[in-house]
């Protein structure tokens, strides 16, 4: 095995290994939050969420599945997948304090069988899985907020076959198909963007519908494929690529709602908000 980054598994399928966050060990169940860890986590949870109630702002926290959580039958027969791994760990010690943490694996196996959800040679959601996920979250905001919510004959999936981050590790680089998800009549666009790559991005969107919340998002990549559906449900978006919450932004922002968005796999590493 090595240290190559990719494990081939059936039908070709790409998985990610020997990543920094461990996430075989992660997935088969041995590598947990430590209590510390745990503790860090409840404890920057709980303020996210007084802090912003107390500002009239709602918080709600989107944890996007591994891809090895959705397609495990394309996995090699000894990968194990625990039903007792990390994401379980953090939810189950937010369920006592009835902390607004969304896990949509559920809702998205419902919609395999007759979609594909994850590439095959990508780690990320394509744009069906991105939709159905903004679908999930965009209904429980919508139980606080008068907002509206994109369905799917208002979407155009185009199939474009192209090497993705898991087929870029191969030599030479190995090619699959991505859906992507556009709306049709779109109203909102991104009117500014800083162009960074991954950390430290930001960008935000604006929407003709002025009458809608305003949201700050704080995510990783996988929001990505959310955007082009999100941007249509809020007046305007903040988005920054990262882990932790800017009370300070926030405040000069003064959003309606406050997302976070993290792969399951990042969950490993309690982020510290400034």
């Amino acid at each position: 095995m090595g240290d190559i980054k990719v494990l081939i598994g059936k039908d070709g399928w790409l998985f990610l290994q020997n990543d920094t966050n461990r996430v075989v060990e992660q997935n088969n169940g041995t590598l947990k939050l430590t209590e510390i860890e745990l503790k860090k986590w409840l404890r920057t949870l709980e303020s996210r969420f007084a802090i912003l109630k107390n500002r009239g702002i709602k918080y709600y926290f989107l944890i996007a599945p591994n891809k090895e959580s959705i397609y495990p039958e394309y996995l090699p027969d000894d990968y194990i997948i625990s039903d007792d791994r990390l994401v379980y760990q953090l939810l189950n010690a937010c369920k006592p304090y009835n902390l607004p943490v969304y896990y949509p694996v559920d809702t998205l196996k419902l919609y395999k069988s007759e979609h594909q959800l994850y590439p095959s040679g990508n780690t990320h959601w394509n744009g069906i899985g991105g939709f159905i996920a903004y679908q999930y979250v965009m209904n429980i905001i919508k139980k606080d907020f008068d907002t509206n919510i994109l369905d799917w004959e208002e979407i155009n999936f185009v199939d474009e076959e192209t090497s993705q981050d898991l087929g870029n590790k191969l030599t030479p680089p190995r090619t699959s198909i991505f859906s992507w998800g556009k709306v049709k009549l779109p109203r909102a666009q991104i009117i500014y963007d800083n162009k960074a790559i991954n950390s430290g991005k930001i960008q935000i969107t604006l929407n003709k519908n002025t009458s809608l919340p305003t949201a700050a998002i704080f995510h990783d990549s996988f929001i990505e494929f959310l955007l082009p559906f999100i941007m249509e449900s809020f007046s305007k978006i903040y988005l920054f690529h990262t882990p932790c919450l800017d009370y300070d932004l926030i405040e000069k922002i003064n959003p309606d709602v406050v997302i976070s968005e993290m792969v399951e796999r990042f969950l490993i590493q309690p982020p510290v908000d400034f």
